[in-house]
């Protein structure tokens, strides 16, 4: 914003306000950010902004105040999502330097002392982001590294998942700094994650993947052992673990953990490539696991597919693993309904009503892969399922094969002209399930 923007009176109210000792106004400011009544929430919200930008030193030293002070967990958490709301980097330079010492020991007794573990998770992640920029400005911070050493090494649950949480939520520029700064603890660091992969604490497990994200540098530059090896291999048990346990909302966590791990650093994952996908594949067919979770394995799949130094190797898959792919791939097209719209010829929206969000992800899915892994590796296998899914008498599979060939013909048009005579030898498979779809098309 503008600084013109902000009036006389509403900065001489947000001087008043940062500099008093009482925290009464900031509780009433943060009802109102964090509640859906207007006009007061746009007021609320132009009141932070007009003190980030005219007082940014003083909200930041009020808010960490409201933490420090705060008897309420509710308010020490709002004040977290503000300050974190706000960006540690826009706030953190105008401190001076006795106010960022003062802040750098105090948030690490603030770690230490913070009893409600949603508030705690929202601190681990601003003390990131301090380390960051006290980074950025040439400087060090030892006493998180030692703290961070000393907590997940901690027999304290409370303390393990502090200090992974913290590594979890570094910000990537940070990570080589801290990485280099861990390499004379690389060992008991790597025995100490790894036993937190495997902890019976569900929320300490997953975000040790998180962990393993951060310090993929750490793990991977060393020239002797292959310290990653283990820490993956912990992870995809884990992850069979949690599905056992019906704990999916976890697991969805630590298969989101894996996909940043391809994003960020697709090229170290060549060696374990297959039985990945194996793994995945495992989940994919196991039928107590749910479609939501089947979504994020699909997108694990995908990132590798799609990933420039993986794509080759995944094209390469053996047929038999590329066929159970696509076939897994084509269980979410049966989340359809039989709709009443689909009879109306005249209804515009009776193309869409009866396919659920499951089926609409197939789609999309089917497309982003037959476009990353190449129309000549899935076409042949694309044309077997759609052949065995018209033959069944199933509708809803006869439906996913014609989804399936719309697909191809959409995504893969040029072979789709060559091999049509193919089809057409195969019509006799091909119009019965046409015909008993009916109006369904």
């Amino acid at each position: 914003m503008m600084e013109s923007e902000f009036p006389q009176e509403l900065q001489t109210q947000a001087y008043g306000i940062l500099s008093s000792n009482d925290v009464e106004p900031l509780e009433t400011l943060f009802s109102h950010v964090f509640g859906s009544q207007e006009p007061q929430r746009s007021q609320a919200y132009t009141f932070l902004h007009c003190c980030k930008k005219h007082f940014p030193h003083l909200l930041f030293i009020k808010l960490f105040f409201v933490i420090r002070c705060s008897p309420v967990s509710d308010t020490r958490s709002r004040s977290a999502l503000v300050l974190r709301y706000l960006k540690i980097c826009d706030l953190w330079p105008n401190l001076s330097l006795i106010a960022q010492n003062y802040m750098k020991s105090h948030f690490l007794v603030c770690l230490l002392e913070e009893v409600s573990m949603p508030t705690l998770r929202l601190l681990c992640g601003i003390v990131s982001e301090m380390g960051s920029e006290i980074s950025k400005a040439g400087h060090e911070w030892p006493e998180l590294m030692d703290f961070l050493l000393n907590s997940i090494q901690s027999d304290y649950e409370k303390l393990q998942q502090c200090a992974l949480w913290v590594l979890a939520y570094l910000p990537k520029g940070f990570r080589p700094v801290v990485c280099e700064a861990l390499v004379p603890s690389l060992e008991p660091l790597h025995s100490a994650i790894l036993q937190a992969l495997s902890s019976p604490n569900a929320d300490i497990q997953v975000t040790a993947c998180g962990a393993v994200v951060s310090l993929i540098g750490l793990f991977t530059s060393s020239k002797g052992r292959n310290w990653f090896n283990d820490l993956l291999r912990a992870m995809m048990v884990g992850l069979f673990n949690l599905l056992s346990h019906l704990k999916e909302e976890y697991a969805r966590g630590a298969v989101n953990e894996l996909i940043m791990l391809v994003m960020d650093e697709p090229q170290i994952l060549k060696p374990y490539l297959n039985h990945l996908v194996l793994d995945m594949l495992n989940v994919l067919e196991c039928k107590k696991v749910t479609d939501e979770t089947k979504l994020f394995v699909d997108k694990f799949l995908l990132a590798m597919a799609e990933a420039t130094d993986l794509a080759p190797m995944m094209r390469e898959l053996p047929h038999e693993t590329m066929f159970r792919l696509l076939t897994t791939s084509m269980q979410l097209l049966l989340s359809i309904k039989d709709d009443n719209a689909w009879y109306n010829t005249e209804s515009e929206q009776g193309e869409n009503d009866g396919k659920m969000d499951v089926y609409k992800s197939g789609i999309l899915f089917l497309r982003k892969l037959s476009t990353a892994l190449g129309e000549k590796r899935i076409l042949p296998i694309c044309f077997e399922l759609f052949l065995g899914h018209m033959e069944a008498t199933e509708w809803k599979k006869r439906y996913a094969g014609i989804s399936l060939l719309a697909v191809i013909a959409e995504e893969c048009s040029d072979e789709m002209l060559n091999d049509i005579v193919c089809i057409s030898k195969r019509q006799r498979k091909i119009t019965p399930g046409l015909r008993m779809l009916g109006l369904r098309l």
